[in-house]
């Protein structure tokens, strides 16, 4: 049977306030924009995800806000096809958006759901406690009120430096859980799974505010002086005939840059006894990155071959494939809002221009497979309220030149600890894998490899299978992309 239309849906939004904070309007404005019938009914009490008391000594004492205020007031009368009503009648769905404690006498047949995020339970305001303990995410969802259920797990990223930027994150995310639920709803996407288990969390106090003022200092010092002392050193680690497809640090070889440089992103492609492998450099004068070739033999001697490709804004990731017996390359160039496709026309160091495959769009490290019938597209996307560590986005075409259609379940990964690509996808005992990094406390926290268990035109379904941490001696190690052959 077809998915219902939206526009011939009824649905039902519960909010603190005629003019309720930002975060909250965006969420009925994302709902408008489905073309649903939206009707709010306004309900008397505290609103979830205010500031206050020591929520807002906790984020004046913490580093600016990085993102637009999600606590500025805005009248809902301002938004196109949104009603305003004393009671709900005959509404399909309800979502409760910013109401504390609200369990209200809803009935809906698709149920009755709340904007729900850790911490809110006890008090706790939007990701702070977690960005005092340096937990790395912020976990949210939609908790149905009516009946057991979880739509939408997700988790935004901490600002280590700023529980005002946390917070501030994870409401903006919030906004557009609604939105996505009910498109899972209507394509009857699962609304039984769990969502993750996060530490309790306490109320604040005035010695929770200075335990955590005191760990935010430290770190902030510890950021400058590190940024002060030392830069950015990425290298490229090689091995030859392993015996799995985890990396074994004691039989790699490190192809390490000149000191007025480093390489990261590396693509391998194997001819013989030599490998060419394309990566990311990035000269310190120049500050931005260009793309390069490196050579390694059998035995491990290497040489740099030249410069592939440099554009006035940043490169990085040279993904490197095979089709129609041509060698193609997809870099990142989300600086330039687009992501292009290249043709290798003298092999490894001239390529041409084909086609822009995206444009108007943040996409970064996007990573092809080719499947049985179709390729398919993974990138992270962001934009100025959501950062481009945190959601997965899957495309589909018949060949790599698209059209690129977006997967219906968009994002199909929502957690900055899993989400954004880390080399290409690869079969290990029979089993698709694909690579993530963990970018939760920092970027290229660790690697984790997920398997690909649904990967259809409807579903996308992936398990974690392996971590892979980098370890390091007193030094701090980042991991960003593993690639196997």
């Amino acid at each position: 049977m077809a998915d219902p239309d939206p526009a011939h849906l009824c649905v039902g939004v519960v909010v603190p306030s005629l003019a309720p904070a930002a975060w909250i309007g965006q969420a009925v404005a994302n709902l408008a924009a489905t073309g649903a019938h939206v009707v709010v009914r306004v309900v008397s009490g505290p609103a979830t995800g205010g500031l206050h008391g020591w929520s807002r000594v906790l984020c004046a004492i913490g580093g600016a806000r990085m993102l637009p205020d999600p606590d500025a007031a805005g009248p809902l009368s301002a938004l196109a096809g949104v009603h305003v009503v004393d009671d709900f009648a005959d509404v399909d769905v309800v979502f409760h958006v910013g109401v504390a404690g609200y369990t209200g006498a809803e009935t809906a047949p698709m149920g009755v759901w709340d904007v729900h995020v850790s911490g809110w339970d006890t008090g706790c305001d939007a990701g702070l406690q977690e960005t005092l303990q340096d937990d790395g995410a912020v976990d949210l969802g939609l908790r149905r009120v009516d009946a057991p259920g979880w739509l939408r797990p997700s988790a935004s990223r901490v600002q280590r430096l700023s529980p005002a930027t946390t917070r501030a994150r994870a409401l903006w995310r919030a906004a557009v859980l609604p939105a996505r639920a009910l498109g899972d709803l209507l394509a009857r996407r699962d609304t039984d799974t769990p969502a993750a288990t996060v530490p309790a969390h306490r109320p604040l106090s005035a010695a929770v505010v200075l335990r955590g003022s005191t760990r935010l200092a430290r770190r902030a010092v510890a950021t400058g002086v590190r940024r002060q002392l030392a830069r950015n050193e990425w290298f490229v680690a090689c091995g030859i005939d392993m015996a799995g497809p985890l990396p074994e640090w004691s039989r790699m070889t490190e192809l390490v840059a000149p000191r007025d440089r480093f390489w990261a992103d590396p693509f391998p492609v194997v001819d013989g006894d030599r490998a060419c492998i394309f990566v990311e450099e990035w000269p310190y004068a120049l500050g931005r990155g260009i793309l390069a070739a490196l050579e390694i033999q059998r035995d491990g001697t290497w040489r740099r071959l030249g410069t592939i490709l440099e554009q006035p804004w940043h490169l990085s990731h040279p993904f490197i494939f095979r089709w129609q017996n041509e060698t193609w390359m997809m870099p990142e160039s989300s600086a330039a809002g687009t992501l292009e496709l290249y043709r290798c026309v003298a092999y490894p160091l001239r390529w041409q221009h084909e086609c822009t495959l995206m444009q108007d769009v943040r996409i970064v490290d996007a990573t092809l497979h080719e499947g049985d019938d179709r390729w398919w597209l993974f990138g992270n996307i962001g934009d100025g309220q959501i950062s481009t560590h945190e959601e997965l986005h899957l495309f589909y075409a018949d060949t790599p030149l698209g059209p690129w259609i977006p997967h219906p379940a968009n994002p199909v990964v929502a957690d900055p600890r899993a989400a954004r690509p880390a080399g290409r996808l690869w079969q290990w005992d029979g089993r698709w894998c694909r690579p993530a990094q963990d970018c939760g406390v920092r970027y290229g926290r660790a690697l984790v490899v997920h398997e690909v268990t649904t990967l259809t035109r409807a579903a996308y379904a992936e398990t974690a299978v392996a971590r892979l941490d980098p370890g390091g001696e007193g030094i701090e190690f980042h991991l960003i992309t593993i690639t196997l052959l």
